[in-house]
């Protein structure tokens, strides 16, 4: 029997376990798997924006060596998105965003200095292994028996889009 695989955007090994935290409040010290203490590791994530915008941004993450997660801040991750395209291209603010996996980052590096085309970019990405969303639970006393219902995030307040002004 053979394992389905999943289809893969990069070409170089998956690595890391992704989480994506939308509670600003929220700033995750410690691993939400194992409860150890979270580090930090600054890499560059490739973010791809509808419609066709690439982006290696250099971000600074939580990390979790025993679990190998790496947890983004989405409001963090949105502000820095919204400056950006801000000078570039501000229609695209507010379009759906989906953070692929890490680049090298000699090949990150190098980009910076001098556009690679889009398939050099894909021959130094990895995927990640998985990815999820944060879920927290609100906090309080409940009865017995009764699950805390979850905690849902705000909206985002940066990564919205404009209505054009006429």
């Amino acid at each position: 029997m053979t394992k389905k695989q999943k289809p893969r955007f990069g070409q170089l090994e998956p690595q890391y376990n992704f989480a994506l935290n939308p509670y600003p409040d929220a700033r995750l010290s410690r691993c939400p798997n194992c409860e150890q203490k979270t580090r930090q590791r600054k890499l560059p994530l490739l973010i791809h924006v509808d419609p066709r915008h690439l982006i290696a941004l250099n971000y600074t993450c939580r990390y979790c060596p025993d679990c190998d997660l790496l947890i983004a801040h989405q409001d963090q991750i949105e502000e820095l998105l919204a400056g950006l395209f801000a000078q570039r291209d501000p229609s695209v603010i507010g379009n759906a965003y989906l953070i692929i996996g890490t680049v090298e980052r000699k090949a990150w590096r190098e980009n910076m200095k001098q556009p690679k085309p889009f398939v050099e970019v894909m021959a130094q990405t990895h995927d990640f292994k998985s990815r999820s969303t944060i879920q927290l639970t609100m906090a309080g006393w409940f009865p017995e028996g009764v699950e805390p219902p979850l905690w849902e995030p705000p909206p985002s307040a940066v990564w919205v889009k404009r209505r054009s002004k006429r």
